[in-house]
């Protein structure tokens, strides 16, 4: 049996944690399995697997060498998905995740308008309001705004998360417009807190340069989806991302307050493990998400 043989056999075992289910998943019998574990073994001088009659698990030795024998069919698996792709266009199930507000305030726009353009996708949406283990997971792609701290992932920054003063035109017709950030104190202010993702340091500066540290707010809430429900309703003046805002923009319903004030702007990024071949599927949702972005002038 070839060397890359063994080493596919070995991998398989360690994964399935014994030698029934791994002989079964290769076709092959338990007997055969074992003796390809130990020809191995006595290839290399080591004991790779510690067994009993239940179960098998790698040794330190073991351990060692499976990491790397997997990164090995990783990497081969990568470069079959690679080739495939250079004849193929996009299709198959992209599995993506992304913050709740995010996911469902624009996403579903975006997935819509790249579906009409690559029909042989489906997409898979997990919503989180942490960041996952994408390989654990199996997930593609995740949307990701702000830095990002995790140096195994690869993250390409596609649009800018554009932040506004905005209020319904019926609250500022009964109210009157601010003249000033500091005029604010005068206003109802909704405020967001209590979520990382969505409290970053524009909202901080935001309450230091209107003075609003201690003025009680009409409304405190830990989502943007509901904030930007209590400014539609007509509650007060709220400080929102863009992206949110754009189709209430457009038909007048809501104004932009104070447009001389600007907000110190978010990367968005779509992150990826660093080795991970980026199939094409992936690579066209990556550029399409760009363009959209820029074409709609969400940045």
């Amino acid at each position: 049996m070839a060397r890359l043989d063994s080493l596919v056999i070995f991998t398989t075992v360690v994964k399935a944690n014994n030698f029934t289910n791994a002989a079964h998943s290769l076709g092959l019998t338990p007997s055969a399995v074992s003796k390809q574990i130990s020809l191995l073994e006595d290839r290399l001088g080591v004991r790779l697997l510690n067994r009993t009659t239940r179960s098998v698990s790698p040794t330190e030795a073991g351990q060692l060498f499976f990491n790397r024998c997997n990164r090995i069919m990783e990497d081969l698996e990568e470069a079959e998905h690679m080739v495939r792709d250079l004849e193929t266009s996009p299709r198959g199930t992209l599995k993506i995740t992304a913050t709740p507000t995010f996911g469902r305030s624009l996403l579903m726009k975006i997935f819509s308008a790249f579906l009409k353009q690559y029909p042989e996708v489906n997409f898979e949406l997990i919503l989180a309001d942490k960041n996952l283990d994408l390989v654990r997971e199996g997930i593609d792609l995740a949307i990701h705004l702000g830095s990002l701290q995790d140096s195994r992932l690869v993250a390409r920054p596609v649009a800018k998360q554009k932040v506004i003063l905005c209020a319904t035109q019926e609250y500022l017709s009964e109210h009157g417009h601010p003249k000033d950030l500091n005029d604010l104190n005068n206003f109802h202010v909704l405020m967001v807190s209590g979520i990382d993702y969505a409290e970053p340091r524009w909202i901080k500066r935001f309450i230091k340069e209107a003075g609003l540290q201690n003025k009680e707010r009409r409304f405190t809430v830990n989502d943007l989806d509901t904030m930007c429900e209590a400014m539609l309703n007509d509650m007060g003046i709220a400080a929102l991302p863009l992206y949110l805002l754009k189709p209430h923009l457009e038909n007048g319903k809501v104004a932009h307050v104070l447009p001389e004030v600007v907000f110190p702007t978010r990367t968005i990024h779509v992150v990826y493990p660093e080795n991970r071949y980026l199939s094409a599927k992936s690579r066209a949702f990556v550029d399409f998400m760009a363009d959209y972005f820029e074409s709609h002038q969400l940045n």
